[in-house]
């Protein structure tokens, strides 16, 4: 969709569903690792100064289960939309515009690498690059881990009349780990790749927003223009 402004096209290139989600994302999964590390950590004086500020453990883990779900619920409403999208809209859930991986993103990382060493040109990214999709599956599958891991934490008696108490040692170990990954992906990974690129810094606007021009389409997904293109000429 675009609008018309004064100086260029305007495109919505996240909804108003989208933009709420990852807000709440944002918020659910830095609060989940404030608490959560300083729980794990409580040994460390940051860690203690953190535990008194909010009142103390108890107040704490409460806080941990709050958040996660919170943000489960994020990753619930997502794949309700998901069905929603396919069974009732008839939308495509895979295809070159589409978050979910194809052949064509092993390529075009391939192809980014030669361009990145000036053995190449450019990759013709669609709407989401690989780096895009990477994110959105990591979270997207990094939170079913969590959310797992830590509802047997959460209720470790209950699971252990089903399963071999290790697994909740397991699940012990798997939460710590996947979380210490999720914060260093999203983190610095994400920041860099999402903001802190020189064409957006300091801020990539449009995911608050929902808004991009034609210019930035054209420069940073020439795929996706291209399939503007197409749908628009006429028949």
């Amino acid at each position: 969709m675009a609008e018309e402004n004064s100086q260029e096209a305007v495109y919505i290139r996240f909804s108003v569903l989208q933009r709420f989600l990852h807000i709440i994302v944002m918020i659910g999964f830095t609060g989940l690792a404030l608490t959560g590390f300083s729980l794990k950590f409580s040994g460390q004086w940051w860690a203690s100064a953190f535990v008194w500020l909010i009142g103390g453990a108890g107040h704490l883990a409460y806080l941990h289960r709050f958040f996660a779900v919170v943000t489960y619920a994020c990753v619930v409403a997502h794949i309700l939309w998901l069905i929603y999208y396919k069974l009732v809209l008839k939308g495509r859930l895979t295809g070159p515009q589409t978050l979910f991986p194809r052949y064509k993103d092993f390529k075009d990382l391939i192809g980014h690498m030669r361009y990145f060493f000036g053995k190449g040109r450019l990759p013709t990214f669609n709407r989401f690059t690989y780096w895009e999709k990477f994110d959105y599956l990591a979270i997207f599958l990094g939170m079913n881990t969590m959310g797992l891991t830590g509802l047997i934490l959460w209720t470790p008696e209950f699971f252990s009349r089903l399963l071999p108490g290790y697994f909740i040692n397991l699940a012990q170990v798997l939460h710590l780990y996947e979380a210490i990954l999720a914060v260093a992906l999203k983190f610095v990974v994400h920041l860099i790749s999402a903001h802190l690129r020189p064409e957006v810094f300091p801020i990539e606007k449009s995911i608050f927003n929902g808004r991009t021009t034609r210019e930035k389409i054209m420069r940073e997904h020439p795929g996706e223009w291209e399939h503007i293109q197409t749908i628009h000429e006429p028949s």
